[in-house]
């Protein structure tokens, strides 16, 4: 006779199957994706110090494969690969060197956790330290990933060779994703909140350039008090997920007589002749929000939002919506934007946003043929000296986004402290098309007396011309966008090499300046005469060594820094008088990483264990574990129709 269990796992798969084929939520992970576009393989994951723990719902009843890559491909790639056969799950721990059937890796550090299958699914439950110190797998940290994914509709006989996982065919893909991004759930308020929505409306995206910059003025809420902006989420014209690249928000001056457009007008093209005067003192207000693609929702934590419908509100602010279209389509319009949650429930601190980095203009050059060309910026101590001591305590940040364009591979975000120099954020894996806001473990203090810094490491070798600055995509910035409390004055805080040094590495003598034209006019040698700054620097007969003198003698030349207030607010420091024109670049004392491989210790297995999961799979019975497992999606679904 079945004991009790048996029948109570069997009633359990039974009920589960009965209620619907698709396992679409999942009990206590904290991250979900869908990895492909039709919706077939979702992901959920959670993490902690030492551990990611994986589960993958695949519409499959064959092998379900997961990898890590650097790049999109499957050389190099880390790759698990598990099914469920005959009631039993199986994992086997893997690596790519081409593409082809990756080999099974002699340490086996993928565990399995959990795997059954229904008609229609294979759900495994998987994990793995974040460092195995294994050199045929990838760290897990906080740098973009490549996560491939793929499946078949047949389980393999045997665990490689002919008889091992077959083809997937077209039943494959990649996605870049932040596995190690710090969520934070939204916190339910007692009171209540209020959504607004700054969306464009029908906007023409243009065919016949890949950039285009569009503006649009929004009155904010008439608000009786002070409120609080609590979070904030995209909001895009379904198939315009690539087209809508960045949003900025910003706060206008105040202005009663500011031009707004009806509700059905698109607005304006940024800086165009079209675009009216009076939107161009925006830019001077605070930034209120910046998103950029691949990034979803931002839940500020529970001790920050930020301020609107204060004295100093002019209840007016500025969308600038950066389109990307570079393959010139034709017949695209846009309503995308964003939606902003606010509440009268005020926080304890207000937060701000403040950028720092290298001056988006035609004077940032990257040679062609380089390889880890490195681009900086920073906030000189005179900057920040000067906002916070007006503050007069010191500020915390709490999150920041890093934002190169096509040719970042590597970007961080660093502050010097009493001459050290440590890291507030870093990707060296970056990726254009995913620009999150990485919220931190722990806040970081900025003191008076610290340096911010950016720095962007750029690979043109497949370039043949010089890339220069600007705010296009094929053109090129280095930027963090800092997430901060308390609020100061301070905005933008950047800075550049001397125009001068860039000058005279190109071979130029003496050259004129014409700042509001921001054109220079070369005068020596003679045969540079009328040359113009772009034409003198693309006569340097680049070479991948020339590209690294070139990087290395910017570095340790001058640089102009600058800072710029939020105008909306008043404050007595003469930013003029914080400008420096031969500013050394920062430097600080970089403390060694701790290497936790070299501290670990790997054991000598005993010949007479037995062979033990190394060079094979590991295997589970499903049985009651299945059971219990399928009892909590049980459990959850009913729940959850019982809600709606």
């Amino acid at each position: 006779m079945a004991s009790m269990s048996e029948i109570f796992c069997f009633s359990v798969l039974v009920t589960v199957v009965a209620l619907g084929e698709h396992f679409v939520t999942s009990d206590d992970f904290t991250h979900h994706e869908s990895l492909d576009e039709e919706g077939k393989f979702h992901l959920f994951w959670k993490f902690d110090d030492e551990k990611i723990e994986f589960e993958a719902q695949v519409q499959t009843t064959g092998w379900v494969g997961l990898g890590l890559s650097p790049n999109g491909g499957m050389p190099g790639s880390d790759i698990a690969i598990g099914w469920v056969k005959d009631g039993t799950a199986y994992l086997t721990d893997r690596y790519a060197e081409a593409k082809a059937q990756p080999p099974v890796d002699e340490s086996q550090d993928w565990e399995l956790v959990s795997g059954y299958e229904n008609g229609t699914h294979t759900v495994l439950r998987f994990n793995r330290k974040l460092t195995t110190c294994d050199v045929r797998d990838r760290v897990i940290n906080e740098d973009t990933l490549r996560v491939l994914w793929a499946w078949h509709d047949q389980d393999p006989k045997d665990e490689s060779g002919a008889s091992g996982p077959a083809y997937h065919g077209t039943n494959r893909g990649a996605r870049a994703t932040l596995l190690l991004s710090r969520k934070l759930t939204e916190t339910p308020t007692t009171g209540t909140t209020y959504t607004l929505d700054l969306l464009n409306n029908n906007v023409p995206i243009s065919a016949q350039q890949d950039t285009t910059y569009w503006c649009r003025v929004f009155e904010m809420p008439t608000l009786a008090s002070k409120h609080h902006i609590i979070k904030a989420e995209p909001i895009i014209t379904p198939g315009n997920e690539g087209v809508f690249h960045h949003a900025i928000i910003y706060t206008c001056k105040t202005n009663p007589n500011i031009t707004i457009v009806l509700e059905e007008h698109p607005g304006h093209e940024c800086h165009s002749p079209n675009m009216p005067s009076d939107w161009i003192g925006c830019y001077g207000g605070s930034i209120v929000f910046v998103w950029a693609i691949g990034g979803g929702d931002v839940v500020y934590p529970q001790h920050v939002g930020y301020p609107i419908g204060d004295v100093d509100d002019s209840s007016y602010v500025l969308m600038e919506v950066h389109y990307d279209n570079p393959q010139l389509l034709s017949g695209l319009y846009d309503s995308s934007g964003l939606r902003m949650t606010y509440t009268p429930e005020l926080r304890d601190n207000d937060v701000g946003v403040l950028e720092v980095g290298m001056m988006a203009s035609q004077y940032l050059v990257i040679p062609p043929h380089a390889v880890d060309f490195s681009s900086s910026g920073f906030c000189g101590t005179q900057c920040l000296n000067a906002f916070i001591e007006e503050l007069g305590e010191p500020i915390k940040i709490i999150g920041v986004m890093l934002h190169s364009h096509l040719l970042g591979v590597r970007l961080n975000a660093r502050l010097i402290h009493n001459g050290v120099e440590t890291d507030i954020a870093r990707d060296d894996n970056y990726d254009f098309n995913l620009q999150n806001t990485r919220m931190l473990k722990e806040e970081i203090t900025v003191y008076s007396g610290d340096t911010l810094l950016t720095e962007c490491i750029y690979d043109s070798a497949h370039k043949d011309s010089v890339v220069y600055g600007g705010v296009g995509a094929t053109q090129e910035m280095c930027e963090s966008f800092f997430l901060y409390y308390p609020r100061f004055n301070l905005k933008v805080c950047d800075s550049a090499p001397n125009i001068h040094n860039t000058l005279s590495y190109a071979g130029v003598e003496d050259f004129e300046i014409d700042f509001e034209k921001a054109i220079v006019h070369i005068k020596a040698p003679e045969h540079m005469v009328n040359m113009s700054f772009e034409e003198a620097m693309e006569a340097v007969p680049w070479t991948r060594e020339k590209a690294r003198d070139f990087n290395e003698y910017l570095m340790n030349s001058p640089f102009y820094s600058y800072c710029l207030t939020n105008r909306e607010y008043s404050t007595s420091i003469d930013t003029d008088a914080l400008r420096r024109y031969n500013y050394p670049f920062p430097r600080g004392t970089r403390l060694p990483a701790e290497d936790i491989c070299s501290l670990i210790a790997t054991p000598t297995p005993d010949p007479g264990d037995g062979p033990g999961p190394a060079g094979g799979s590991t295997a589970l019975q499903a049985n009651c574990a299945a059971g219990y497992v399928l009892l909590t999606y049980l459990v959850v679904l009913v729940l959850t129709v019982w809600t709606e």
